[in-house]
């Protein structure tokens, strides 16, 4: 089809409710994807805490903010911390005794004092959307691995809890391959966040998915409501913000569309043509 387009489209806050997945999202989806549009999700969750029946919704799944990219049952790139940069890393963490998961496509590795804090934190606070797809922080849960020591453990990404410190400084500490972003899972806690490594951003795995495909900037679509998004919400061909997001992610946006509650995506396709 001549007007194919690809499009990339954030889980918490954007698809997602509380990491609830509404039916009319789902559905959505499956149209644009009926009509020949290619639609991956593309979110800063590592592959392990996307549960099966949320992955069946898309063709493939950038995860890790940019790290990893799997399209339909290829993967196409799989990017970890190096080796030092980790466990340099991981001391900081535990001087400033952080609760914190490293994330790898199959699992959160947690020492037990994070797993005790991350269960406690993700613990479900009320009711999730009713009848949707996906558990919520059950989903989260599910994922974490204990070990005493993670030091060898290998990951893409980190998230973390309750610091007692700026989580710049914590990337700061840890060296100049790292940068912080505010947490896309618990966007309103200061004390939590996310290291990554500075080379990776959805937009590179949104670029790495385009060029795979053949299709040019032009033919991509990016929707987002966080920090993490903004790269690719620059990039896309037509960026798609959610209302009440940062200034800055705004700005980027060609429109806005209402939060998963009111069922943005739903808004977002039908002004795009995507069915």
């Amino acid at each position: 089809m001549a007007d194919r387009r690809c499009v990339f489209i954030d889980f918490d806050g954007t698809l997602a409710d509380r990491g609830v997945v509404p039916r009319e999202h789902a559905e959505a989806v499956g149209r644009a994807r009926a009509q020949g549009h290619v639609v991956l999700l593309c979110t800063g969750r590592p592959a392990s805490i996307i549960v099966p029946e949320v992955a069946a919704l898309f063709d493939g799944v950038v995860a890790s903010a940019g790290g990893f990219l799997r399209l339909g049952d290829e993967v196409l790139h799989d990017e970890r911390f190096p080796a030092a940069v980790g466990r340099r890393t991981i001391e900081v963490l535990h001087r400033h005794e952080v609760a914190f998961a490293l994330e790898a496509p199959d699992a959160l590795w947690c020492t037990p004092f994070s797993a005790e804090r991350i269960r406690a934190r993700m613990r479900p606070s009320g009711p999730s959307s009713a009848g949707g797809i996906g558990s919520g922080p059950t989903d989260i849960i599910a994922a974490v691995r204990v070990r005493e020591d993670v030091a060898d453990c290998s990951f893409a990404k980190i998230s973390l809890w309750d610091s007692r410190v700026p989580i710049e400084q914590l990337a700061a500490e840890s060296g100049p391959e790292l940068g912080a972003l505010p947490s896309s899972i618990t966007t309103d806690d200061l004390s939590s966040g996310e290291l990554h490594l500075r080379t990776v951003d959805k937009a590179d795995g949104m670029r790495r998915v385009r060029e795979h495909l053949g299709l040019g900037p032009e033919a991509t679509v990016a929707i987002g409501d966080g920090m993490n998004d903004l790269g690719m919400l620059q990039a896309a061909g037509t960026s798609v913000a959610i209302s009440g997001a940062p200034t800055e992610v705004l700005a980027a946006a060609d429109l806005v569309v209402p939060g998963p509650v009111e069922h943005g995506i739903v808004s977002a396709f039908a002004r795009l043509g995507l069915g």
